[in-house]
């Protein structure tokens, strides 16, 4: 880390006055709008959260208007687009001690944290020791009317999962889920679900969510399975950043050491290879195959999302 450039960095930021960030959810930013002031003051954060982010990018790009600094997305979903458009700047990963196995797409993003698809369940409903280890296990007729998932998560995961299996492997686990286990894809939080009892089972939640679920008094618990898929969280410079160098600043900050134990009391974990987090040995300890979401397996992925999401809305049997 050159702590002379990015003090240098700093001054010139702070001159600027303002830096604004995007990202998919609140609480991926709510840490960032909490604490990069208080090592960096004089410098107003203003956050704004969205899961359509990247698109409304492209489209203020389109229009010539740019009103956002620093991006915080999953690599693919939200960074692929735009780094193909020209729309990203390289990161001051440098100065910052970044090193080359956490840079992506020729520079151009950092990774800071990632996801993990897991089951999340009720404990009063189910036992620890009444958990598969297995995606298809959940297939038992056991199962039937006691699970839930996401519409917006659940094609994502079977796109994930058809990296491994075949096509009619996995398009039978979804037509099965959907036609005869009778998951229910709720468009609400799924945590009322879970506490009401309703549904006992989650089919690909987040660890983090469960712990906030429990949090929130849910008597719940997470499980990882014989197959973990895992969004890559990445932070990123816009290309033409109303401020630039504040820009700048603040994407070298996530990558610190400072923000990654801020994530970490947010549930946000390193979980790539040479991560030592908590999460990450836990997965590794569980014997799961852990499936990392890059750059390079995006274009499989969408081809296989278009596969499974048809079905998952009731356009196709």
């Amino acid at each position: 880390m050159d702590k002379s450039a990015i003090d240098a960095l700093y001054q010139k930021a702070k001159k600027e006055g303002k830096v604004v960030v995007w990202g998919p959810q609140k609480n991926t930013l709510a840490y960032v709008k909490e604490n990069f002031g208080k090592q960096y003051p004089g410098i107003e954060v203003v956050t704004a959260a969205s899961l359509r982010s990247g698109t409304k990018i492209i489209a203020e790009a389109k229009a010539k208007r740019y009103t956002l600094d620093t991006f915080i997305f999953p690599i693919s979903s939200g960074m692929l687009p735009l780094y193909k458009r020209k729309l990203l700047a390289r990161g001051p990963w440098k100065e910052f001690g970044v090193p080359k196995a956490k840079q992506f797409l020729d520079g151009h993003v950092a990774g800071l944290n990632n996801l993990a698809y897991v089951v999340v369940y009720n404990t009063n409903n189910v036992k620890p020791g009444e958990v598969p280890s297995k995606w298809e296990d959940l297939l038992h007729p056991r199962w039937k009317g006691r699970l839930l998932g996401s519409p917006f998560l659940f094609p994502h995961l079977m796109a994930y999962f058809n990296l491994t299996w075949s096509d009619e492997r996995t398009l039978a686990y979804t037509r099965t889920m959907i036609n005869k286990q009778k998951i229910l894809l709720a468009r609400g939080p799924r945590e009322g679900f879970l506490k009401s009892g309703e549904r006992h089972l989650v089919v690909g939640d987040f660890t983090q969510l469960a712990k906030i679920y429990k949090d929130h008094g849910v008597p719940v618990k997470y499980k990882f399975m014989d197959l973990t898929p895992s969004p890559q969280f990445t932070s990123a410079v816009m290309a033409n950043a109303p401020h630039p160098n504040a820009a700048r600043l603040l994407a070298g900050w996530l990558t610190t050491e400072t923000a990654v134990k801020l994530r970490e009391k947010k549930y946000m974990f390193d979980l790539t290879p040479s991560s030592n987090s908590s999460l990450a040995k836990e997965m590794r300890a569980s014997g799961t195959k852990h499936i990392l979401e890059t750059a390079k397996n995006f274009a499989s992925r969408k081809v296989n999302y278009k596969k499974f999401h048809p079905i998952v809305t009731g356009r196709k049997k």
